[in-house]
């Protein structure tokens, strides 16, 4: 009996070690991490993928302005079109 309860102890103890390490570890695996997600970001930021998409952006807020400006135009020329009603 007391062999059993020394062995679990050892195991116990054993354990303990493998989660402080295991512990360890993964706080350098999180800086890690934090290190290339910062480095991706930074490539990221001048690759031909980011200026595409820069370039979409703005293309699609150009587009966007000027449907924009025909919305105000068609109603300034036909006045309660794209007004609300308060009647209702």
């Amino acid at each position: 009996m007391h062999n059993r309860i020394k062995r679990l102890e050892e195991l116990v103890n054993a354990a303990s070690i493998s989660i402080a390490r295991l512990k360890e570890e993964n706080e350098v695996l999180k800086g890690q991490v934090e290190m290339l997600g910062a480095a991706r970001g930074k490539s990221l930021s001048g690759s031909a993928a980011a200026r595409e998409l820069a370039d979409f952006k703005a293309k699609m807020r150009r587009r966007i302005e000027r449907i924009c400006a025909r919305i105000e135009k068609i109603n300034d020329l036909q006045p309660g079109l794209f007004e609300e009603d308060d009647d209702e």
